[in-house]
Formats: C-alpha cells, structure tokens, sequence
C-alpha cells in the first residue's frame, strides 16, 4: 500500500494487514478463508473479514455469495481452528466487489459488512 504526496512522490505505508489480533491471539483471516473454502460445496464464493468488537477488539466475519449451512460448516472448520478463529457470523454477499487485477477487494468487502452490521 501507497499514496501520493502533492509533489507525485509514491510513499510506501505497509502492506494491507490479513492478520487480525482477537483477544490477545494473532488469527490468519488467510487461513480462516482457505478453510472455509476446503467445507463450502463447488461454486460458492466467500471472503474472510474482521470488524471492530467490543469485547475482543475485532471478531471475524465470513461472506459467502449464497446461503450456506453455517452450522454444518462451522462444525468441520471447528476440527481444523481454534474457536478463536471461527468466524461469528456469515453475512450472504451475492457478487463480492472485485479489483481490476481480478482479486477480491478486501476493503470493500469491509465496508460492505460493516454497514449491514450497522443496520441491524
């Protein structure tokens, strides 16, 4: 990540962070992601995300592009992570915002989540 100063110099800043820290522990939203791909059937998209919580700091939200049997895959993700790392809620998100490289932005999936959670 980078930004421009107002005479066009390109200053680094770091990398987009897919760490999230929860409750003192160090959680991979990679990790998370595969995961929860390896126990969604063919053809669902998803996207791993943290969001700001009270409690723990952050906690750690999926998006998966239909709706699925969250507690069938909650239990075969819970045999691979700890529950610190499941996610705590799945939000359904039909078409995840893409970048022009193809990839998932992140970031906006983010903000997406974060206004659905704020309207409830």
């Amino acid at each position: 990540m980078g930004y421009l100063d107002q005479d066009d110099f390109l200053w680094h800043s770091g990398r987009f962070k897919r760490f999230v820290k929860i409750g003192g522990e160090m959680v991979s939203l990679v990790k998370v992601e595969n995961t929860l791909e390896k126990h969604l059937p063919m053809g669902v998209s998803c996207c791993v995300v943290d969001v700001s919580d009270e409690k723990r700091g952050s906690a750690i939200i999926a998006t998966v592009s239909i709706e699925v049997n969250k507690t069938e895959i909650l239990k075969k993700m819970g045999e691979e992570l700890p529950n610190i790392a499941l996610p705590k809620q799945f939000i359904v998100i039909r078409e995840l915002p893409m970048m022009g490289t193809g990839k998932i932005d992140f970031r906006s999936v983010t903000k997406i989540v974060q206004d659905i959670l704020s309207e409830s």
